[in-house]
């Protein structure tokens, strides 16, 4: 059994989740699920989930450990209530975060500055292709 499964199993989630710190969203699953105890009560394994993935930082992150979690929704834990609504509405939520994250970002100056160095990496005309592109990507809707 790992340390993580094994703190969710004790009730301790908090420590639970500061030991997940730093660990990616597909380790952590793996760890999680490495006992049987989510057979038992599978609670306490949503609520690790819950407050361990609002610590990240990170849309890239949320994203990952969404898509390495949802399903969970459809399986581990199904039998939570509302379980496979907060699956659909995960999966969504951190691809329209990762999606408005991209395009502040195109249009930020991790493009922008390229274009002002004496070398000019980038160009202005391809640095408002990525403006044009970020414009683009914001306008798709999501379900």
């Amino acid at each position: 059994m790992s340390e993580i499964a094994n703190l969710v199993d004790g009730g301790r989630i908090g420590d639970a989740v500061r030991a997940a710190h730093g660990l990616t969203p597909q380790r952590v699953r793996e760890l999680l699920f490495a006992s049987g105890g989510f057979m038992q009560d599978s609670g306490p394994y949503d609520e690790f989930f819950r407050r361990w993935y609002v610590t990240l930082e990170s849309p890239y992150l949320r994203a990952e450990a969404a898509d390495r979690f949802c399903q969970a929704y459809l399986t581990e834990l199904a039998d939570v209530p509302g379980a496979e609504h907060y699956g659909a509405a995960l999966s969504t939520d951190s691809k329209r975060a990762v999606r408005d994250h991209l395009a502040r970002e195109m249009r930020g100056r991790n493009i922008s500055d390229w274009s002002m160095s004496p070398e000019e990496p980038l160009s202005k005309t391809q640095v408002r292709a990525w403006s044009t592109a970020a414009d683009e990507l914001a306008a798709v809707r999501l379900p």
